[in-house]
């Protein structure tokens, strides 16, 4: 049986979903997929353009474009801990959406993407994003952010550990990420739509996630839940994903090839957690 990366106690298995098995620690209530697929064979083109496995993104930058208001609420935050702009690292940034717009607030932002053709795809539009690992990169940094990363990774102690390793004394970490203790999940179990192996790898409450923190060096500053905003066909996408229903699945091929799939709208579920946390 595995062990717990927060706790170390020995987990018992949970459930299977999409094929894999999942686990939960006895102690502290982490889930997370065992054993972990290779990460190099889910973030393909078909991950950030069409979304054909079932998961991820029909247009990654297209769908992004209804976060950018949440995009701007995390930057102030990013300001009102640092006493304004400083160097920031964003942490599996994908096409480099958010490193622009930290850049346009004024930021000194780089990415680090472990998908080629999605940074590669940043790199033609001028943004600075490396093809690479955290462990990879080298520097100090005043921030370091990781948004909607941490479930996705292979061993997240060890991330946050890099993370602590590669900001200045008093730096911050951002984290958001799904919510497990959150009431949505709890009362959907595994049929929570953000149970969905070989995206997503270890479901953290907010008790877990602290004491993980702790262990990687940094002292928790805040703790909430900030609402995001979504495209219809991203919507559908998910819910397709969730339920299995072909309906939902149709409808989000309709959405794909119609004027009304740029539509957003806000949606604030209350089972993500946004985290700042300062290095010790």
């Amino acid at each position: 049986m595995p062990l717990c990366q927060v706790c170390d106690s020995t987990c018992a298995k949970r459930g299977t979903k999409n094929g894999y098995d999942l686990f939960m620690c006895p102690s502290c209530a982490l889930m997370f997929v065992h054993p972990l697929p290779d990460p190099t064979h889910v973030y393909d083109k078909s991950y950030f353009e069409g979304a054909e496995q079932g998961f991820g993104y029909v247009n990654y930058d297209e769908d992004k474009e209804p976060m950018v208001p949440t995009f701007h609420k995390y930057l102030r935050k990013i300001r009102k801990e640092l006493g304004g702009a400083g160097r920031l690292l964003d942490v599996g940034a994908a096409t480099g959406f958010f490193v622009e717009l930290a850049q346009k607030d004024g930021f000194k932002a780089e990415g680090i993407e472990i998908s080629d053709h999605a940074a590669s795809l940043g790199r033609k539009k001028g943004r600075a994003v490396k093809t690479g690992f955290l462990s990879d990169v080298v520097g100090e940094f005043d921030c370091i952010t990781m948004l909607d990363v941490i479930e996705h990774v292979l061993d997240p102690k060890q991330e946050l550990m890099s993370a602590a390793a590669r900001l200045r004394s008093g730096g911050i970490l951002i984290v958001n990420t799904p919510d497990s203790g959150s009431l949505l999940a709890r009362t959907l179990g595994l049929k929570w739509h953000h149970v969905g192996p070989p995206e997503h790898l270890y479901y953290f409450n907010r008790s877990n996630l602290r004491t993980l923190l702790e262990k990687a060096g940094f002292t928790l500053v805040e703790e909430t839940t900030i609402g995001k905003s979504f495209t219809i066909k991203y919507i559908l996408k998910t819910l397709h994903r969730a339920t299995g229903l072909s309906l939902f699945g149709h409808l989000a091929k309709l959405f794909t090839h119609s004027p009304l799939s740029r539509i957003s709208l806000p949606l604030n579920l209350y089972d993500n957690m946004f985290i700042v946390a300062r290095k010790k």
